[in-house]
């Protein structure tokens, strides 16, 4: 499955512990089952607290957050049937390219031995990383770190995939070129997945609709060619 959807999330921050920070605005979205929806805006527009709402690394004031109809608001991150891929990789420099990827899964304790490998096994031949399991993290380029990272993510099968901003470290080049390679990935998977970018091209080629944010509020949800040809206030035909 994988429908979400999310009514009133409001998160706020205390500035000097007198002044309150919007940080999200009273917001409302429904995001179906396999879906690639990006969020995108400017700096402190409010998508990077949005998607840690989703994952249970916030918690806002006021929302309803429901999981194929099941409300996880109150759940903690470990509890939603999510996995989340960071900006900067966070892998584990001690740990070989296996033992990264399979650690979330024997952590869990849920599988044998055997399914854990079988499962690493299967990803890492998807994401042509098979020959990088023996190796540790600062033997690895940029880019064989994220589809470390994406492995990581892909290995636990989750519901939901949430990207925050996981090309920006790249060089250009590699950046165009992962964001393809990304792009399949979740088409051929089928998982629906919410990712954070202030990349207005990134947005507008990798997504089944943009979901543009400004100063905490949502300005406009649609396709690509919805957004750019019909947009629905002077910000967003500006953005």
């Amino acid at each position: 499955m994988g429908k979400l959807s999310i009514s009133n999330l409001t998160k706020t921050y205390e500035s000097d512990g007198i002044e309150k920070i919007v940080a999200v605005d009273d917001l409302n979205l429904e995001i179906e089952e396999g879906e690639f929806v990006v969020f995108v805006g400017p700096s402190g527009c409010g998508k990077t607290t949005t998607l840690r709402c989703i994952a249970g690394l916030e918690f806002p004031e006021q929302a309803t957050i429901k999981l194929d109809g099941v409300d996880i608001a109150d759940r903690e991150a470990a509890d939603r049937d999510m996995a989340m891929v960071f900006q900067n990789f966070a892998l584990y420099p001690h740990m070989t390219v296996r033992e990264n990827i399979s650690f979330g899964l024997r952590l869990a304790g849920d599988l044998s031995d055997t399914e854990i490998d079988k499962r690493v096994e299967n990803v890492t031949k998807t994401l042509e990383i098979s020959d990088l399991l023996p190796k540790k993290p600062d033997q690895l380029s940029g880019g064989q770190k994220q589809r470390v990272a994406l492995g990581r993510a892909i290995v636990r099968e989750p519901e939901v995939f949430l990207f925050d901003e996981p090309l920006s470290n790249l060089d250009a080049k590699l950046r165009t070129t992962m964001r393809t390679e990304l792009q399949q990935l979740q088409h051929d998977l089928g998982v629906t997945s919410i990712y954070v970018t202030h990349d207005q091209a990134e947005a507008m080629t990798m997504s089944d609709r943009i979901v543009i944010l400004n100063g905490g509020e949502l300005q406009q949800v649609g396709t690509p060619e919805e957004v750019y040809n019909e947009p629905a206030n002077r910000f967003v035909a500006g953005f």
